[in-house]
């Protein structure tokens, strides 16, 4: 009713972060993401993931309000697979809306020895040259399997619709449902390396 009485009655402009747009979970967060439409919008919230070689999801972050730009979490994913293996990724790689100017010199600075993001916006030839590079190219084919695992979570473990309550109810979802992914990756390697194994002493 207050939200009403704003847009209708005061004629003012609700920021997104402030709308209710769920009686039943008013936690949830108007998400423009620049797809066409109709999924221009989406209601729900953004999940940052980062996985390392291999397939395996070793952090995650809900994003609980709020829609910020991307390359917010650049830095704190760093941050945390700095904790998990005491050094900095040998390739960092991610979508262009993950660049910044601050984001590549601080991932120089941690240790990242090859910045494999995107730069948006036109390009000079420097920087056409260096993305055009084996290293480069080979980061962003890394990026793309990301893309396409993310997919697959999303049907495997069902995480594209979220049954339980609440916030907290929100990221146990996530959460069970990363570690799943992560069994199954586990489970597919073991097998493989199984059937590897059984091949060669035939």
């Amino acid at each position: 009713m207050v939200q009403t009485e704003r847009r209708v009655w005061h004629g003012e402009s609700v920021p997104a972060a402030e709308k209710v747009v769920s009686l039943v979970e008013p936690h949830t967060q108007i998400i423009c993401r620049g797809k066409a439409p109709p999924h221009d919008t989406e209601f729900g919230h953004k999940v940052d993931y980062a996985e390392v070689d291999g397939g395996l999801i070793i952090a995650w972050k809900n994003i609980a309000t709020g829609n910020p730009p991307d390359e917010s979490w650049l830095l704190p994913a760093l941050c945390e697979h700095h904790r998990l293996f005491h050094r900095a990724p040998h390739v960092l790689a991610g979508d262009r809306a993950f660049f910044s100017p601050t984001n590549k010199r601080r991932a120089r600075q941690a240790g990242v020895k090859q910045f494999a993001i995107p730069q948006p916006g036109r390009l000079t030839t420097k920087q056409r040259q260096r993305e055009k590079q084996p290293w480069f190219k080979q980061g962003q084919r890394f990026r793309n399997g990301i893309e396409g695992r993310i997919s697959v979570v999303r049907r495997t473990v069902q995480l594209r619709r979220c049954p339980n309550h609440g916030l907290d109810g929100f990221e146990r979802w996530i959460g069970w449902g990363i570690v799943v992914a992560n069994l199954v990756v586990i489970a597919r390697k073991l097998h493989n390396r199984r059937r590897g194994s059984k091949r060669q002493t035939k």
